[in-house]
């Protein structure tokens, strides 16, 4: 693994492995674009160290991701870190338990998908860190961290906020970022893989290069509305479907061709999908597409209940019918309908069982449908072929904007032949239709979207947007002066030697 690392990676590696052999700290933030090599590198130096007996803990910010890595664990589930954070947030690791033990023999953390993850989980860990060792001398008690991910890409969900604050959540905010060192990946090494003719090699680096550039927001003109952080781009011709009464129907024929529903293929059907910035359009999509399936359909239900914040319940019932609750729809949290049909490809909503591959984002097919759990075949990650029992479980909506607590009982699962942009990001494509019905909303989703493609030949894009833009035109939403900050990072770096 070593012999086929490139110079970047080599250069970090060396630098990794000096520093466990010098007993050294090691805080190290690995920045580059999907195709760069973060995961074989992140492998290289697990085989290395655990090959010695070294202890090298593996988590990352999302279930799909942290599959990928051997022996991952999402940050949440393995740091026991709150999913919401309060000023009394108190350590959820104890001393003298098995995490415990478990960290004090760690030698090395490796965070991915860093950016994604509230900078509260890291002083969270940091904190935790210290209380449980006992030793305030050093940031992560002395412990090396490895955190590695793409800023260009979209950051943590944070509902109803604005780009300040979303910014204020992020990594480069916290105190502990200054103490991070830089190393950037900057080869693609799509670009190392056979291809036929130099000519192939060029269309491969110039589309590489096309998304680096909308990444990093160096092309388009300025939106009126928000110059700051909005470019308005051309999208050239060969990406685009013409739009019209049948585009929609053209953009499914080629990511999922003509046979593809009739006679399903879980393989073909795991590298394919269509992604939207938006779960309404998502569904549309999915809906349709459903229809087009020739086997019979069954539904599924939800069991709704309320219950009140003060714990007097006697008018719930009056003010809340069955029907109203039925009818309500929160993000996380299924639909109260579910139609399924076997063979239908469908994603995992919440991790359910992180260990036998079911996280929230894995893709399966339905293999049978019974009254009580739905039978179904992984097709993505490494349990692929795995075949897994999918139960109803409880889904709780809890919060300040809503005088009651929700509670809906359904099967954790979505139809996906399309998804959301939030959704691909961590899944491996090789046929992407990119439906824009509106232009992109926040930071990196449309860098996001097309680079799930692995070239230009991979993906199309359809403009049906409600917007006054030119039909070949949409809006590219980037935070700059977040990138610059990285980007200054990393200078500091080089001019220090």
């Amino acid at each position: 693994m070593v012999s086929q690392l490139n110079l970047d990676q080599l250069t970090i590696y060396e630098r990794v492995v000096d520093a466990q052999h010098n007993k050294k700290q090691l805080l190290l933030f690995i920045y580059g674009a999907g195709g760069t090599g973060k995961t074989f590198l992140w492998k290289t130096i697990l085989s290395y160290f655990r090959s010695r007996g070294k202890i090298i803990l593996v988590v990352a910010a999302s279930g799909i991701a942290s599959l990928l890595l051997p022996s991952g664990c999402t940050t949440h589930s393995r740091f026991v870190i709150p999913i919401d954070f309060t000023d009394k947030s108190s350590y959820n690791i104890k001393k003298k338990t098995q995490l415990a033990e478990l960290l004090k023999k760690t030698s090395m953390i490796i965070w991915d998908e860093a950016p994604m993850s509230d900078r509260r989980c890291f002083e969270f860990l940091d904190k935790s860190l210290k209380y449980v060792l006992e030793n305030d001398n050093h940031l992560f008690d002395g412990m090396s961290m490895l955190l590695g991910g793409d800023f260009r890409q979209t950051l943590l969900v944070q509902p109803r906020s604005r780009k300040s604050q979303i910014i204020s959540m992020t990594l480069p905010n916290s105190y502990l970022w200054s103490h991070f060192t830089v190393f950037k990946l900057h080869h693609n090494m799509c670009l190392s893989q056979t291809v036929n003719s130099n000519k192939d090699v060029d269309r491969i680096s110039q589309f590489a290069s096309w998304l680096l550039d909308i990444g990093n927001g160096n092309i388009g003109t300025p939106d009126k509305n928000d110059p700051e952080s909005t470019n308005i781009i051309q999208i050239p011709h060969c990406f685009l479907i013409e739009s019209g009464d049948k585009g929609l129907e053209s953009l499914i024929h080629f990511v999922y061709g003509k046979n593809l529903f009739s006679n399903p293929s879980p393989k073909e059907l795991s590298v394919r999908a269509i992604i939207c910035p938006k779960n309404e359009t998502v569904d549309q999509v999915n809906a349709l597409i459903l229809s087009k399936t020739n086997s019979q359909g069954v539904v599924y239900n939800s069991c709704d209940s309320i219950k009140s914040h003060t714990h007097e319940s006697l008018e719930l019932d009056t003010l809340y019918p069955q029907d109203y609750l039925n009818n309500l729809h929160f993000s996380g949290i299924p639909s109260h309908t579910l139609i399924l049909k076997v063979n239908t490809l469908v994603m995992l909503i919440r991790n359910i069982n992180q260990r036998e591959g079911l996280c929230n984002g894995t893709r399966l097919i339905v293999t049978q449908l019974l009254p009580s759990v739905i039978e179904a075949s992984i097709i993505t990650g490494i349990f692929v072929g795995k075949r897994v029992y999918i139960p109803r479980i409880k889904f709780v909506h809890n919060t300040s904007d809503l005088p009651l607590i929700f509670i809906r009982k359904q099967f954790p699962l979505k139809v996906c032949y399309a998804m959301t942009i939030k959704k691909s990001q961590g899944q491996s494509l090789k046929k992407v239709g990119l439906y824009l019905t509106n232009s992109v909303f926040t930071h990196g989703q449309l860098y996001v979207a097309l680079s799930r493609a692995t070239s230009q030949d991979s993906i199309k894009i359809l403009l049906q947007q409600e917007e006054a833009l030119p039909f070949n035109c949409t809006r590219n939403v980037v935070f700059k002066d977040l990138l610059s900050r990285i980007n200054m990072q990393e200078s500091n770096l080089l001019n220090n030697g």
